[in-house]
């Protein structure tokens, strides 16, 4: 992507999404620009058109003679975001309810303009694609699951050795012109080798699919962690230090740390990086009154208790936190 484009992007996330302080720009001729990008037939299938549509939602409020067009403008492209992804976003959806209640209210009667939606992400298998880290074998057999420690059964599978790095999902985003995860500007989680944060449920479902691979579920996630003996660590049964995980920081002022900064946090299959540093994503689904994924292994911030490994905690899909990370398993 452009670099000028991906920073107009960049400037209606931190504004409009993010809410937070920018320099102002001329935002008509952005959207403009913007608007000529995302109309080339080589770009309108990149789901950074969201940004696009954002813009044009919030002109049409500063811009009172050309509100029409620009709430037109910015239902086409919201829409077209939403057929790319098919994933639910506050940001989009909020405006879109804004825009159709607008268009009613008002008797317009507004037909999203067809644009050619093709797959912008197609899964590739892992060899065809560079330095996307090892992945360890977890052997078929028995284990001792959850809190009350039952027997699960689970055939063999392989689990990447670390979480999925800045530096991996920035190379699927360049590839594929995947818009950027939250927080990918924060100094604090910008390391190379660290966790990627900010990324949702259907983000991490993405890239797993591009590298060939899959989400665990939350029984494969524990299996890999504790071993077979219903471990409360994957270390064993020893309280966490310095150089087994990274926790209990700040939460306003830590940050994540490189996946290979603790030489003891290695689980019985040589998994790293599973208790701190950042929670990680399972396909393991409840559901009650919403849909919520199962999330595991602790954060920078939080305190030992949370590192254990049969600790659980619950996130809806759309969330995109600085303490939310994910790693990959295939079959073996």
């Amino acid at each position: 992507m452009d670099e000028q484009i991906r920073a107009l992007n960049e400037y209606v996330y931190v504004k409009y999404v993010d809410g937070m302080r920018v320099e102002d720009i001329d935002e008509e001729a952005a959207c403009a620009q913007l608007h000529s990008y995302f109309s080339q037939p080589a770009n309108a299938n990149d789901p950074e058109c969201v940004y696009l549509g954002i813009l044009a939602f919030e002109l049409g409020y500063e811009v009172e003679e050309k509100q029409v067009p620009y709430f037109q403008m910015a239902k086409r492209w919201l829409d077209h975001h939403r057929v790319l992804t098919g994933e639910e976003w506050d940001a989009v959806d909020d405006r879109l309810v804004d825009l159709d209640e607008f268009f009613e209210e008002h008797g317009i009667e507004v037909q999203s303009e067809a644009i050619a939606a093709e797959p912008t992400v197609a899964p590739v298998v892992v060899e065809e694609i560079e330095d996307h880290g090892p992945m360890m074998l977890i052997p078929a057999g028995t284990f001792l699951f959850g809190e009350r420690k039952d027997e699960i059964n689970l055939a063999p599978y392989y689990i990447d050795k670390y979480p999925v790095r800045n530096r991996e999902y920035e190379a699927f985003c360049r590839a594929t012109g995947y818009r950027f995860p939250k927080y990918w500007n924060d100094k604090r989680f910008r390391h190379p080798d660290a966790p990627v944060v900010g990324v949702s449920f259907a983000d991490a479902q993405k890239y797993s699919r591009w590298v060939g691979k899959q989400l665990p579920s939350e029984e494969q996630w524990e299996k890999a962690s504790r071993g077979v003996d219903g471990r409360p660590f994957p270390w064993g049964e020893d309280q966490a230090t310095d150089e087994h995980a990274c926790f209990g920081q700040d939460a306003a002022e830590g940050a994540t740390a490189p996946v290979d900064a603790h030489p003891k946090s290695p689980s019985p299959y040589g998994v790293c990086e599973m208790a701190g540093n950042v929670w990680e994503w399972t396909v393991t689904a409840e559901t009650d009154t919403e849909t919520v994924h199962v999330i595991k292994g602790g954060c920078y911030n939080d305190p030992q208790p949370l590192l254990r490994s049969d600790m659980r905690l619950e996130a809806v899909p759309k969330d995109k936190f600085e303490n939310i990370g994910f790693r990959c398993v295939k079959s073996a």
